[in-house]
């Protein structure tokens, strides 16, 4: 039978240990167990211990070292010390229990019990109220539990941070006063909030209400479209086409929003097209990626689509993310048609041209002509929390971008993703 078992390397109780263990484990097996968890207990010989339980001492023999929790009366939930015996003080070996006597035997245990029994520090009850009004002992031991606890595991106090970032930087800076403090102060705040939400008379109990059943209406929702809906969570792949420009192959981004087409200076040189930019139209554009410096105009030229040639007109860009953008005056004059069902780019009635995938799109494109509008507003504290939580870099930058920095509404989303990726 499985048992949990609190162990103490002193009997001041002051460094604690967790283990669950089997009632059958035998004592040999537990000090080694022990051992590992306790560092400087690690090359200490197995016969040099002794086990205080219930006000009874059990040193440590060839023979004790083989019995098992179930032989000694140790239950779950129980708690033992485990201790070092002195120098010069050694239990009953094997090879002389025999002409050991119940009188030594008594001696050696009293004399142990004695040296257990002056070394343990009870906490005075009226100090640990002085010191943290308005907890109790016990209390405070939990506290201590979960801050050493947090103070231990990074991942941890991240996910706790979610929570109460308060109490994770006291934490951060090792002070457990200040934590107890945060602590009692936020219980204080939350039975003052439930106080006044019981007042049917108080205006501010009703805001608060009102706040509560906006919170679980909108966690509903969330869940919702969580079961329902999760594509929304997921970055949108955008729409891509191929193309090619004086026998030059380039992919095409297709943007019914934007008002003209636009051909990159780079791409603009690699097509050999400089030659027909109209200087003219020299002008300063601006937009959501910033002032752009507009060369001029391309009154005409001949795109290949499949095998289709449509005449096209651009405005030039120097040093545009994307190399070419076709916008809604293209799109107009061909009569195109975007088609999300079958994937495909209409022109009118005479061609019609695959969107490419997401392997297929050019990503260093897309992020040169969106990091001005979304890399910048990434917090970096929150990335590198869910950084730590085990997220790549990149998928929790996303999430954050679409999640407007939200950083617990980041970590639900990329979690539930990671879960519906394993389950496939």
């Amino acid at each position: 039978m499985k048992m949990h078992i609190t162990v103490s390397s002193d009997a001041s109780g002051t460094f604690l240990v967790h283990l669950d263990v089997n009632e059958d484990m035998e004592m040999e097996n537990f000090i080694a167990l022990c051992q590992l968890e306790i560092p400087h207990y690690a090359e200490i010989p197995n016969k040099n211990f002794c086990i205080s339980h219930n006000q009874r001492l059990i040193i440590m023999t060839s023979t004790s070292l083989k019995k098992t929790f179930k032989d000694l009366g140790i239950c779950d939930g129980d708690a033992v010390v485990l201790t070092v015996l002195k120098n010069g003080t050694q239990g009953p070996s094997s090879s002389n229990s025999a002409t050991v006597t119940g009188s030594d035997t008594n001696q050696v245990n009293s004399k142990l019990i004695a040296d257990l029994v002056n070394a343990i520090k009870v906490p005075n009850a009226s100090n640990v109220s002085s010191r943290f009004p308005g907890l109790k002992k016990r209390e405070v031991d939990q506290l201590q539990l979960t801050f050493n606890m947090l103070k231990k595991d990074p991942r941890k106090r991240s996910a706790f941070r979610n929570f109460s970032p308060v109490l994770a930087d006291c934490v951060e800076r090792n002070d457990f006063d200040a934590f107890c403090n945060t602590y009692v102060s936020e219980r204080e705040k939350e039975i003052n909030r439930r106080r006044v939400m019981m007042d049917p008379t108080s205006a501010e109990g009703q805001r608060l209400i009102a706040e509560q059943i906006e919170r679980e209406n909108i966690d509903f929702s969330h869940q919702f479209a969580m079961e329902h809906m999760p594509e929304a969570y997921i970055p949108v792949t955008m729409l891509y086409i191929r193309m090619r420009i004086n026998g030059v192959e380039c992919k095409a981004f297709v943007d019914s929003g934007a008002q003209v087409s636009i051909l990159s200076e780079a791409t603009a040189k690699r097509c050999n097209l400089m030659r027909l930019v109209d200087k003219r139209f020299q002008a300063t554009v601006h937009g959501v990626g910033g002032v752009k410096k507009m060369l001029g105009k391309i009154h005409t030229c001949l795109v290949q689509i499949e095998q289709h040639f449509f005449p096209c007109n651009f405005d030039v860009l120097s040093d545009h993310g994307i190399d070419i953008l076709l916008g809604l005056d293209i799109l107009r004059r061909h009569q195109c048609t975007i088609d999300l069902k079958n994937n495909v780019l209409k022109f009118s009635d005479s061609a019609s041209t695959s969107f490419l995938s997401d392997a297929e799109i050019p990503h260093k494109e897309l992020e040169a002509g969106e990091a001005s509008a979304t890399t910048g507003t990434v917090d970096s504290e929150k990335l590198a929390s869910l950084v730590a939580l085990g997220f790549e870099e990149e998928a929790a930058r996303a999430m954050l971008i679409q999640c407007g920095n939200d950083l617990e509404m980041a970590a639900s989303n990329l979690l539930s993703t990671a879960n519906s990726t394993s389950n496939l």
